[in-house]
């Protein structure tokens, strides 16, 4: 069976709602026989007589009420969803989710949210703030419109931008001995009690990569989860710690940061979307904004 078209639809909506093939001829900027020629092509494809005509008026038939309380419902449920969707392509509307591991979020990552809302009000910004891995299996699995991290360079379902290498750096007290050094050495901790993520964090994995040639390195004395907790053991005064340069406190107070030498360790902060995916105008809007945030050309308030 052949299809009504949208156009006839809308033209026996016109006329249904104001009996008048006159009046829904001018609502639609349309001749008056060009409708009438789509009235009678809808009701040659349904078999059924949807309006009673006379010479001084036209009325639907109960076939023609009834399919009119259906059709106008299903043409205002599209024009919404055309609206809608016009919105999101200006946004005007929507929303975005992107993933961040937890060394990272405090960043910038307010910063360029901060921006980013003052020109989109109405766009919904979700933050997954978690581990590596799961950073980037809230990409792959579809949770996450992109995120921002440091691993999933070699994965071919990822596509991967750099943004920019970070250091790791010693976490001192402000007013621990070594704080007052510009660099140190891996060999120097084995006069002061250190702290170090645990085997679980991405983090973990790519200093021990780094160490693994490296003879003679003391053992910490302490290994935790998340980065955020190293900063605390620093701030109690019961050890330094080795964390990424981004996750330390900013501005002068109780932690600072010492440059670690011999070996320098670092790790490339970078953004990931999966590959072959268009992101949505909101998400590629925020994402190209983190890229200008992460090359240092975006004035970011209190950076």
């Amino acid at each position: 069976m052949t299809k009504p078209t949208l156009a006839d639809l809308r033209a026996f909506v016109a006329v249904g709602e104001l009996s008048s093939f006159a009046r829904a001829a001018n609502t639609l900027h349309l001749s008056q026989p060009a409708l009438s020629r789509r009235i009678s092509h809808l009701e040659e494809l349904l078999d059924v007589r949807l309006f009673d005509r006379t010479s001084r008026k036209v009325q639907l038939t109960a076939m023609g009420q009834r399919f009119l309380a259906q059709v106008r419902n299903a043409i205002e449920d599209l024009d919404r969803s055309v609206v809608d969707l016009q919105d999101v392509a200006h946004l005007e509307a929507g929303d975005i989710t992107v993933g961040c591991v937890f060394s990272a979020v405090h960043h910038f990552l307010p910063s360029v949210m901060r921006i980013f809302s003052e020109q989109h009000p109405h766009v919904l910004i979700r933050i997954i703030e978690e581990g590596a891995d799961e950073v980037l299996a809230s990409v792959k699995e579809g949770a996450a419109d992109f995120a921002l991290g440091y691993t999933g360079m070699q994965d071919p379902d990822v596509q991967f931008t750099a943004l920019f290498k970070e250091l790791f750096v010693l976490a001192c007290r402000s007013d621990h001995p070594l704080a007052r050094r510009r660099s140190v050495r891996w060999s120097e901790l084995a006069k002061h009690p250190y702290a170090l993520v645990s085997h679980e964090s991405g983090n973990r994995v790519l200093i021990d990569q780094a160490l693994a040639y490296v003879k003679g390195l003391p053992r910490p004395v302490c290994e935790v989860r998340h980065v955020s907790t190293l900063i605390g053991v620093v701030e109690n005064g019961f050890a330094v710690a080795i964390v990424p340069e981004l996750s330390l406190p900013r501005g002068k107070g109780a932690v600072t940061g010492v440059r670690l030498e011999q070996p320098e360790i670092s790790r490339t902060i970078g953004l990931i979307q999966r590959s072959n995916r268009t992101l949505s105008p909101a998400a590629l809007k925020f994402f190209q904004l983190l890229i200008t945030a992460g090359q240092g050309n975006l004035d970011l308030p209190g950076a």
